[in-house]
């Protein structure tokens, strides 16, 4: 697809209680379990850098094939989210494929840089289990191994698994516009097709997704890869440094106009946007801000972990994407803890389907 041109710079384990429950039927359950304490191969326990919990991490070997095998515990069978902490001091990708009792459910799953590997992230991905014992093993995929893992949070419940997309997106089907017209999907379309619709407790629309790769330099997102690339966002992390695109799901929305003001909706940096596209859901944050009169992108990692094509000079969709973003005074914070955005996410989610 085209990739949009942008105007300068941008203003800029225990028992577990597992099982489906519809939204806001129970509450979550959350267990963690140290790296250190599963079972290795090829990898080591190591203690060489700061910031890690409990004894230690572990450091993979770098080769194809090194795993940690996690055992978890589940009361009964059911959904499950898993959320790898973890640190990549490089700018590479060290991606894994993770499996539960021996069947992949995750393949490639990227595990970017974290800018050091004193800087820890999270990494979560959606998974069942079944009732009783589980193994849960994360295996590199690369010559470079995966990264250094710390601990495996498992967490079940409404807060774990949240609205699924179908509910979601049944409560988008009619628009009650708010935007002063309509936006464009990318800069050489000659029709603006796309409306900004009012819900109760957020707003949204439905678009395709071009690829934002501004912000910290990595292998994905640079001068080379990117024609548009910026070395900075509009939102900031907690630091004061721009965001990784290559790390982080954000979502770009349109500057400030005419047509449309975030800021008069109580969106700003941080708020959590439900990212839906193919059945599948990505909660995100407001990361930056792109021309006034396009709409429809979002970060190489939003793309990247929906299934859509990430790269910034001919990825991206061009339809089939539902943003909705949720309004309020509630943030993430650090705007760059993803772990946090899905925690929040589900809950402004089940919110947003028992509300509407």
């Amino acid at each position: 697809m085209t990739h949009r041109f942008r105007i300068g710079a941008l203003v800029s384990v225990i028992a577990l209680l597992a099982g489906v429950l519809t939204p806001g039927s129970a509450s979550a359950a959350t267990t963690q379990i140290e790296a250190e304490n599963a079972t290795l191969s090829q990898a080591t326990v190591a203690t060489n850098h700061t910031g890690f919990s409990g004894s230690g991490f572990v450091d993979y070997a770098n080769v194809t094939g090194s795993f940690v095998q996690f055992s978890v515990t589940a009361a009964s069978a059911g959904s499950a989210t898993l959320t790898f902490r973890y640190a990549n001091g490089t700018t590479v990708n060290r991606p894994m494929t993770i499996s539960v009792n021996g069947t992949a459910v995750a393949t490639n799953l990227a595990f970017n840089g974290t800018g050091s590997w004193n800087t820890w992230a999270d990494k979560a991905t959606s998974v069942s289990l079944a009732a009783g014992a589980n193994t849960v093993r994360a295996t590199a995929t690369t010559a470079n191994g995966g990264p250094n893992v710390d601990r495996l949070t498992v967490t079940t419940g409404t807060s774990g698994t949240g609205p699924t997309a179908a509910q979601l997106l049944a409560k988008v089907t009619s628009c009650s516009q708010i935007s002063n017209g309509r936006y464009k999907t990318d800069e050489d379309v000659s029709t603006a097709t796309v409306q900004v619709c009012q819900k109760t407790g957020a707003v949204f629309w439905k678009a395709d997704m071009d690829i934002d790769c501004d912000g910290v330099r990595t292998t994905q997102c640079n001068e080379n890869t990117d024609c548009c690339f910026l070395p900075e966002t509009f939102c900031e992390t907690s630091g004061g440094g721009p965001l990784n695109a290559a790390g982080l799901p954000y979502v770009v929305v349109p500057s400030p106009s005419n047509t449309w003001d975030y800021r008069n909706f109580n969106i700003g940096c941080g708020t959590v946007v439900a990212v839906i596209f193919n059945n599948q859901i990505e909660y995100a944050v407001v990361g930056d801000t792109g021309p006034t009169a396009i709409i429809g992108e979002a970060s190489y990692a939003t793309a990247n972990d929906l299934g859509i094509d990430p790269d910034p000079s001919n990825g991206g969709t061009d339809s089939g994407v539902t943003y909705i973003v949720f309004q309020g005074s509630q943030r993430v914070s650090p705007i760059e803890n993803h772990n946090s955005a899905i925690t929040l996410g589900r809950s402004l989610a089940t919110s947003f389907v028992n509300n509407n």
